[in-house]
């Protein structure tokens, strides 16, 4: 894979993908660009960096992931699409007006 291939997103999933760069940034003090959203988490973050985000994710979405979860998480935006998928609706942030248009 080159990772030439665009990922596409819903509305939502964009919008918990916006909110997990945050959440590296604030929580995590992360700095520089965030990762593509088709590249390896294990790749931009080293495991410690990784767990406190999934602490940080957990708490700020009310979700739980479990060990099994990391199996088909191995981007930003398969976290994405597994946080918009569990949380309750009114732990989602909303879309910005770009991400919602068709």
């Amino acid at each position: 894979m080159n990772g030439t291939a665009a990922v596409t997103l819903t509305a939502a999933e964009a919008a918990v993908a916006r909110e997990i760069v945050r959440l590296a940034r604030e929580e995590l003090r992360l700095e520089g660009e965030p990762p593509p959203p088709d590249a390896p988490l294990a790749e931009a973050l080293d495991s410690l960096a990784l767990l406190g985000l999934v602490v940080a994710v957990e708490d700020r979405f009310h979700v739980i992931l479990a060990d099994d979860d990391a199996a088909g998480t191995r981007t930003l935006a398969d976290l994405a699409r597994l946080v918009a998928a569990r949380a309750p609706a009114e732990r989602l942030p909303l879309p910005t007006d770009a991400e919602a248009a068709p």
